[in-house]
């Protein structure tokens, strides 16, 4: 009688992969943000102190998620980048100039490199994604100012921030996706290392019971639309 072979197990490309992870918290507090934008009126049969209170709390967590959105969004996207390269080009290459370059220029490069097609500078994903390593390091090297007598450098800071929330945190969630799409779209897609699946697409045969919250599918809906239009030149 033989003896067996210990049974090995077969292990994925990259071991660790944090891209996941990060693109997971990135949805999940921007559902967050949606969900909280939303909620932000729902004061109606509260008292003065108690609307001034629910308001407050909901600012606070509106803006936590919103932070969280653009940190990890980026995150997923640098993580992905990586990851990318180093699945393609090997982890000596990812690891020399390729890590040192900034994240918009890393991309293409690394794009052009493995397929001689770097992803379009012009298009919706490769802008949006300018746009978030500007919103990103706003946050990351975030300063505070000193105030004056009247307090109207507080007020004009909480006007800055407003506007911040309305482009910059669905500009986040929408390159995660956008950046997914045309990568997959691109000769470089066979190589997969997408920073976002929507993970509610399941191959034939399977299920699961992943739903993404409205407002999030909503906006997956758009960058496919968006998606759609880029590719066709609209």
């Amino acid at each position: 009688m033989g003896i067996s072979k210990p049974h090995k197990y077969i292990h994925p490309v990259r071991a660790g992969s944090m891209v996941g992870t990060y693109a997971d918290i990135a949805e999940q507090a921007f559902g967050g943000f949606l969900d909280d934008s939303l909620n932000s009126a729902a004061t109606v049969g509260l008292s003065s102190l108690e609307a001034h209170r629910r308001l407050r709390d909901l600012d606070e967590r509106r803006r936590l998620s919103g932070i969280k959105t653009v940190v990890f969004a980026a995150m997923a996207i640098e993580a992905a980048a990586f990851e990318f390269a180093a699945t393609a080009l090997g982890d000596l290459v990812a690891r020399g100039d390729l890590d040192k370059m900034g994240l918009v220029r890393k991309w293409m490069t690394v794009t052009e490199r493995i397929c001689g097609q770097p992803l379009d500078f012009g298009g919706p994903a490769i802008q949006g994604l300018k746009r978030l390593v500007k919103a990103r390091n706003a946050l990351v090297h975030y300063k505070s100012k000193p105030e004056n007598d009247a307090g109207t450098v507080r007020e004009a800071m909480m006007a800055e921030w407003t506007q911040f929330e309305k482009k910059q945190v669905p500009n986040a969630f929408r390159t995660l996706v956008l950046l997914s799409l045309e990568l997959e779209a691109s000769p470089c897609g066979i190589f997969g290392g997408f920073p976002y699946r929507d993970k509610s697409i399941c191959p034939p045969g399977f299920t699961n019971d992943y739903s993404p919250r409205p407002g999030v599918k909503a906006v997956i809906d758009h960058c496919h639309e968006i998606h759609k239009k880029h590719l066709k030149g609209v």
